[in-house]
């Protein structure tokens, strides 16, 4: 045991009775799982057969279990599974239910697709807004609410509901189950049979949790259940890394442990083995601004720190952000750094499409940790470029019933019979009505317009002078949910579109990012020297030499979404994760602009920083207002600064120290 911290080894070497292991970034967490598992068997006498290790992915269950195997000689048949695989062996052996019970992804797309088509709800259910509504059928079983008191965020709470019903009898009457009913039935068959729950309660005379912050209300009193009466539960997370609150995963849980089991102790893994000391103590201020958690003091395991390797970059807008992280990414490969140590981290998804897009025109390998969407199949980038088709010629009804009363023009469906429309006949048909014959000449002369125009300047005429803006703001009024992200959608297809002189050009690199894109998602973890790019929630267990942060401002990071205490804790806990991936080098990237709108620096940045920082010659600083600049000159209590933009300053040091105003670079 001598390899092992004092910290690692009271952990391994814990017998019976609840514990909770406090595990940071880093502190070796797996390996106190896997060694006490051994320890157990080998030193305290207990069967194999009788421990039970539970994780959350396929992949870590996979992993822990060949790392156990590797350290015992893949001599003990010990249980390593998920939540869901484990609940439904337990329903495989009560109810007899096969793998063909489970409904698969694409079945659950299909299944509520057609359901909103038959209702004529009116939503345009593509394949992000269907991914939505699954998560929040999801929430709500796992954390069994009252669907009669739950209140959608993507739909009318009324429309919600008649989806959710819809759903559910679809299940029962095709004999289905979804992972959530998993717990669900599971939980419901330990309360009905508890001599079914004691057979389980005897297998499993010792459970271990890992990612235990991870859990949501049903898992743990299913887990309470399955623990009693010895309660010889064997918990590992960090409530710093709680980040799933959508799925029910709240750090209350952890918070609360000790309260459910007085008797249970708390060791804390307070050694970083990950990353260097400068990203360990920066990471250490940005957490400590969060109230609700456990009290740390994470050390790095590496003393000698060298340069210091936190880089917070502003830069001008996404584009000049995109253009330093390949500068960045090229300066490091030529040092000798292979693609697969970095990696990019956002905050949400639709972040990466213009960075993505850079990468394949400097064929740059990447690989995505999620399936990232194409924002052209959405449905506001398939009514735009309706518009420019049939500007261009096309004609056909299709392109028509994408655009006709988009915005509103009072024109039947009808009415567009025919394969090919033609605006005169359809004008000739409407020759009583002077108002519809209004709106047709007007879109006429519209698509004349949008013709002759480049692909940005179309788009933003379909937007500001068609009134294709106006009709999203109506369309997410009618159903009462957020215009921002379709206008962020709308702004980002627009800013895409930037640099192409036509239309023909513009389709032609559409169809190559669409092809580069379903190529990527396919093959996506096949590609063994690639950069990573992932969201923050994706990036979680991960780790790389070198990360980079993008769009670290006010709205992206934390989102806009997140308004009230907790959900700014949990922001500040996922811009935490991003930041401990990184071992060695970590550059956040701050754009003044995002989509032609003035942005500000993140909180989070400002909260890293150290306000007693040496302030030295030659050190990269941050100043809100006049930019990045260099100190060229340092006295005991100013500083000069000669900044990007070509003008210097005089800074005085406390006055820099007070306001946070310096970035250590």
């Amino acid at each position: 045991m001598s390899q092992f911290s004092e910290e690692q080894k009271k952990a391994i070497e814990h017998k019976d009775g609840p514990l909770m292991v406090l595990a940071g970034p880093g502190s070796g967490k797996t390996t106190v799982i896997t060694y006490r598992v051994k320890t157990l068997i080998e030193v305290y006498g207990v069967r194999p057969e009788n421990i039970l290790v539970i994780t959350y992915t396929k992949a870590a269950a996979t992993e822990m279990q060949q790392r156990f195997n590797h350290i015992t000689g893949n001599t003990y048949r010990t249980i390593f599974g998920t939540f869901h695989s484990v609940f439904f062996w337990i329903l495989k052996n009560a109810y007899g239910y096969t793998t063909q019970n489970i409904i698969d992804e694409s079945s659950k797309y299909t299944m509520l697709r057609e359901r909103i088509h038959e209702r004529e709800l009116g939503y345009d259910p593509s394949d992000e807004f269907l991914r939505n509504i699954i998560s929040e059928i999801s929430y709500v079983k796992s954390e069994m609410l009252d669907i009669g008191a739950y209140s959608s965020a993507n739909m009318k709470p009324e429309d919600f509901r008649a989806i959710f019903s819809d759903y559910q009898k679809l299940l029962t009457d095709n004999g289905k189950i979804d992972f959530d009913d998993m717990l669900v039935y599971a939980y419901e068959l330990f309360c009905a049979r508890k001599d079914i729950l004691k057979s389980w309660q005897r297998m499993f005379k010792y459970i271990l949790v890992d990612e235990f912050q991870d859990i949501n209300s049903i898992q743990y009193k299913i887990l309470c259940m399955l623990a009693a009466p010895d309660n010889n539960l064997f918990v590992v997370g960090d409530d710093d890394q709680s980040v799933y609150s959508f799925r029910g995963a709240s750090p209350d849980i952890m918070l609360g442990f000790p309260d459910d089991f007085k008797d249970s102790g708390i060791v804390r893994l307070s050694v970083n083995y990950r990353c260097s000391k400068c990203i360990t103590e920066a990471a250490g201020r940005l957490i400590a601004n969060n109230k609700n958690r456990y009290e740390k003091n994470i050390v790095s395991a590496y003393e000698g720190d060298g340069l210091k390797r936190i880089k917070i970059k502003t830069v001008k807008d996404v584009r000049e952000q995109n253009d330093t992280i390949i500068d960045d990414i090229r300066r490091l490969t030529q040092a000798g750094i292979p693609y697969g140590n970095m990696a990019v981290i956002s905050r949400t998804n639709t972040e990466v499409h213009s960075l993505a897009t850079k990468l394949m025109l400097y064929n740059i390998p990447f690989k995505m940790k999620e399936s990232m969407p194409d924002i052209y199949n959405h449905f506001i980038a398939d009514n735009i470029m309706a518009y420019v088709k049939i500007a261009m010629g096309d004609n056909s009804r299709r392109n028509y019933l994408k655009i006709i009363n988009r915005p509103n023009r009072y024109i039947s469906r009808d009415r567009l019979s025919d394969d090919t429309i033609d605006l005169s006949g359809l004008m000739n048909e409407y020759s009583g009505n002077y108002r519809i014959v209004r709106n047709l000449v007007v879109l006429e002369n519209d698509l004349k317009r949008i013709k002759d125009m480049s692909p940005w300047a179309g788009i933003n005429y379909i937007r500001r002078g068609v009134g294709y803006n106006e009709y999203i703001r109506e369309y997410c009024r009618y159903r009462d949910i957020e215009t921002q992200e379709f206008e962020d959608i709308m702004d980002e297809i627009q800013d895409m579109a930037k640099g192409f002189g036509s239309y023909d050009e513009w389709f032609d690199f559409i169809e190559e990012y669409k092809n580069e894109l379903t190529e990527i998602n396919r093959s996506r973890n096949d590609q063994p020297d690639a950069i990573t790019i992932a969201t923050m929630h994706g990036s979680k267990g991960l780790e790389f030499d070198h990360v980079f942060i993008i769009d670290a401002v006010e709205d992206i990071t934390p989102h806009k979404k997140s308004k009230d205490p907790g959900q700014l804790e949990e922001e500040r806990r996922m811009f935490y994760v991003a930041v401990t991936r990184a071992r060695y080098g970590l550059n956040i990237y701050v754009p003044r602009y995002i989509r032609g709108r003035k942005a500000e620096e993140s909180r989070f940045v400002d909260e890293m920083i150290c306000p007693g920082a040496d302030l030295k010659v030659g050190v990269r600083v941050s100043h809100k207002k006049y930019g990045v600049g260099i100190i060229t000159f340092a006295d005991d209590q100013n500083v000069i600064v000669a900044f990007d933009s070509g003008e210097s300053k005089k800074l005085n040091k406390e006055y820099i120290a007070k306001n946070r105003l310096i970035t250590i670079l």
